[in-house]
């Protein structure tokens, strides 16, 4: 993360102070920077520049308004899994031919706006909603554009939870009900084929595996031509891993290789990037409230928790930690836990941290993908801020949830009210 620095032992976001961050907007408050963002999107566009590859930015890993117009700028296109996501990629400036809409439990009012949208491809994942997709567009009049999602039933090799296109897991088709789609697709003239998806999982460190979902695709690719369908796309998903305390990047050069000379004349590669382009690119800024000793074990208390940051707590991940201030002294082995009710409520475990006193600030590295995104108000605790760093200045991109927050949406009964 090379948009953190230390200038006489205190850590700066581009070029700007963390103390200076903390101050003008509070803590817990996620900080992203627009320099390496564009750094992530420089490395995708060389590795590919040679090929009809089109990046698909995975809205869910965060989907702020201000990313997202920095993205829809570069040029990249969204995916998107709700109708919501399809509603922020709009208002961001995403026109609709660079939208794919993705998803297990799509509903109709969502397959409705989506053909209202006029977007690129709504990618089906079952023969049951192929039937929908066709059926709400039958009603409206209009063409749905479908891709079929595949899954390879191949073993990622990552956390369980992150395997979406191992065997048994709920996304896509199965093989064999592939000839079955295309079969429906060919007998009803509300939808037609643009293009065949699947996706891996995410955290995936090695190309062996792309190689394998590559040839598939091409496989799928073949099927169809044979069946008088012109598919436009293929579409390799996302997935590829960021290391989060140790290893290298993605090998994006070996993948670019493995597509050179190999992709289908008249088709486009789709890539799906999320975890890739803004983990890197975003940071957790936390206080500490306290340091206690328990059992032999340093916990030091922060007032971040889980409902700010999941990570840590759904997947075991690790992430970087940096003291915003060096203090002298030798490190200290500690658990750093957050004010959550709950045993699981850990944002880093026995990690070496100098000494550490109440009011100090550390920074989570790696946290601009999946982080906000999974926030929550457990514990009646508001949501935090979120600020962006572009071209020398802090912008305060989502305000901090207040109090009151919690409870704007809800109702009382005249008979309780009182």
């Amino acid at each position: 993360m090379a948009w953190v620095t230390y200038r006489e032992g205190a850590a700066y976001g581009e070029e700007i102070s963390f103390h200076e961050l903390a101050a003008r907007f509070g803590t817990p408050t996620y900080i992203y920077s627009a320099q390496q963002v564009q750094e992530s999107l420089g490395l995708l566009g060389r590795a590919f520049a040679d090929l009809p590859v089109q990046v698909f930015y995975a809205v869910k890993a965060n989907a702020n308004g201000a990313l997202l117009r920095l993205l829809r700028r570069a040029g990249i296109g969204a995916e998107v899994v709700s109708g919501g996501e399809l509603v922020r990629a709009r208002k961001a400036g995403f026109p609709p031919h660079q939208i794919v809409f993705t998803g297990v439990g799509k509903t109709s009012q969502e397959i409705g706006l989506a053909l209202e949208q006029g977007i690129r491809a709504l990618i089906v994942e079952s023969l049951p909603e192929l039937g929908e997709v066709a059926r709400v567009a039958r009603n409206r009049g209009v063409q749905a554009p479908v891709g079929l999602r595949v899954n390879p039933a191949l073993d990622p090799n990552t956390h369980p939870h992150l395997a979406t296109g191992k065997g048994g897991s709920k996304f896509g088709l199965e093989l064999s009900q592939v000839e079955q789609a295309l079969a429906y697709i060919r007998s009803d003239s509300s939808v037609s084929l643009v293009g065949f998806h699947l996706h891996l999982g995410s955290q995936i460190e090695q190309v062996a595996l792309y190689r394998v979902a590559w040839e598939l695709l091409l496989d799928l690719w073949q099927l169809a031509q044979r069946r008088e369908l012109n598919p436009q796309f293929l579409d390799l998903g996302g997935g590829f891993a960021v290391p989060y305390l140790a290893g290298s990047p993605f090998p994006l050069e070996e993948l670019a290789a493995l597509l050179r000379g190999r992709v289908p004349e008249g088709c486009v590669v789709l890539v799906e990037p999320g975890r890739f382009i803004v983990a890197e690119a975003g940071v957790l800024l936390t206080r500490v409230l306290y340091v206690k000793e328990v059992h032999g074990r340093t916990l030091v208390v922060v007032d971040a928790g889980m409902n700010d940051f999941l990570r840590p707590a759904l997947y075991g991940a690790r992430h970087p930690i940096w003291p915003v201030k060096r203090r002298p002294g030798s490190p200290r082995r500690v658990d750093l836990v957050g004010p959550v009710c709950e045993n699981a409520d850990l944002l880093a475990q026995e990690v070496e941290l100098p000494p550490l006193v109440s009011g100090d600030l550390l920074v989570v590295g790696k946290a601009g993908a999946y982080g906000f995104a999974m926030s929550s108000q457990y514990n009646s605790r508001p949501r935090p801020a979120e600020v962006l760093l572009l071209e020398g200045e802090a912008y305060l991109v989502r305000e901090r949830e207040t109090v009151t927050d919690l409870w704007h949406k809800e109702e009382v009964p005249p008979c309780l009210a009182g």
